[in-house]
C-alpha cells in the first residue's frame, strides 16, 4: 500500500468501518463512529438587547430665587449656576419615556453694603420632570438617560425687589429604549469524523476549485495532515493562507501613496501588523495575492504584506 496514497485510521483496539471517498485525485478515509463519543450539542439560549428608539428633548426649568433672611439685599448679582444635577428616576410607559431629577442653584452677588461684600445663597432639591416619546416603547422595556445643562438666564430687578432673582434654565435630556430577545445559539460541533487527505500529485497547494462542490481552505499544507470536519468543510494545518487562491510569484517595486499605512503578515485586514509605513515609501515586491503585495522593507528584513490600493506603481 501506498503510505502518500491511504492512511489507515484507528480507534481503540475495536476495528472501525471505513468509507474512503475521492475527489479530484484527493482521496479521504472517513470513520463511522465520533472520535471523541461526545453528543450532539443542544441549543444555548441568550438575551440580546437591541437599541428601540434614543431621543432627546429640553427641559425649561423657571424659579425664583430668594435671598435668605440673615443675609444682606443683593446690590448686583454676580453668577447664577447650576451646582448639581441628577436623574432620580426612570419610568417607561406606552409609547413614552418619564424621566425625573433634581438640581441644586447658586446664586452668587455684591452684596448692598457700604463695603459691598459678595456672599452667595443656593437652592437645594429642585425637582424637574421630562417626557420624551419614543415609539414602541412598553412599560416592561429597559430606559437608560442622560441630562446636561444648555443653558442658564436670570433676571434681576433691584428697583422692584432686591431680594429676589429670576432664573431660567434649560436642560438637555436624552433617553434610550432598549428590548429584550431571545435567541437560540448551537455551540460548534465536535469532530464527528476524521481522514486524510492526500493529493494524488506532487503539489502541496491546494485551492477551492479542485475540489467541485467541496468547500475547502485553500492553503499551502507545508507537510501538515488535513482533517475533514462533517461532510464537506475541511481545516488544514500549517501555514494559512485565505480561501481565494494561491499566491504568485512577482517582482518590482512599488511606492506608498498615504501615511500610517499597515504592513501586516498576511494578505487581508484579519492578519496582525507587523509596522506601519508612510508616503513616499518605496517597497520590494515579491509576491501578490488577493490584492495584496508582499513586500520587503527598506532594512532588507522586515516583510510583510500591503493592499494594492495603498501603493502606487505595479510590480
Amino acid at each position: 500500500m501506498d503510505d502518500d496514497k491511504t492512511r489507515v485510521v484507528s480507534a481503540s483496539t475495536d476495528t472501525l468501518s471505513t468509507t474512503t471517498k475521492s475527489v479530484s485525485g484527493v482521496t479521504t478515509v472517513e470513520s463511522s463512529e465520533l472520535v471523541c463519543g461526545c453528543p450532539e450539542p443542544g441549543p444555548e439560549t441568550i438575551e440580546v438587547e437591541q437599541v428601540l428608539g434614543a431621543e432627546m428633548a429640553q427641559r425649561v426649568v423657571e424659579l425664583d430665587m430668594i435671598v435668605p433672611t440673615q443675609k444682606p439685599d443683593i446690590e448686583q448679582v454676580v453668577d447664577v449656576y447650576v451646582k448639581e444635577l441628577e436623574i432620580t428616576k426612570i419610568d417607561v410607559i406606552r409609547d413614552k419615556v418619564i424621566i425625573r431629577g433634581e438640581l441644586e442653584v447658586k446664586v452668587m452677588y455684591v452684596a448692598d453694603l457700604p463695603n459691598q461684600p459678595v456672599h452667595a445663597f443656593e437652592k437645594r432639591h429642585i425637582r424637574w420632570t421630562r417626557d420624551i416619546e419614543v415609539d414602541g416603547a412598553e412599560p416592561e422595556m429597559k430606559a437608560t438617560a442622560d441630562v446636561v445643562v444648555e443653558f442658564v438666564d436670570y433676571d434681576f430687578h433691584c428697583h422692584h425687589d432686591r431680594r429676589k432673582v429670576h432664573v431660567t434654565i434649560v436642560l438637555k435630556v436624552w433617553t434610550r429604549v432598549v428590548t429584550t430577545t431571545e435567541m437560540d445559539v448551537y455551540a460548534l460541533s465536535p469532530i464527528d469524523e476524521v481522514g486524510v487527505l492526500s493529493s494524488s500529485g506532487s503539489s502541496d497547494k491546494a485551492s477551492a476549485s479542485q475540489f467541485d462542490n467541496e468547500t475547502v481552505s485553500a492553503s499551502e499544507t507545508g507537510g501538515g495532515d488535513i482533517e475533514a470536519f462533517g461532510e464537506q468543510n475541511v481545516i488544514v494545518t500549517g501555514p494559512i493562507i485565505p480561501s481565494a487562491g494561491t499566491p504568485t510569484n512577482v517582482s518590482g517595486t512599488v511606492t506608498v501613496n498615504g501615511n500610517n499605512v499597515n504592513i501586516r503578515s498576511g494578505p487581508g485586514t484579519n492578519f496582525p501588523v507587523v509596522t506601519k509605513v508612510n508616503r513616499g515609501t518605496t517597497l520590494n515586491v515579491r509576491e501578490q495575492a488577493f490584492g495584496w503585495y508582499k513586500v520587503i522593507l527598506s532594512d532588507g528584513s522586515t516583510t510583510g504584506w500591503i493592499a494594492s490600493w495603498l501603493v502606487n506603481g505595479t510590480p
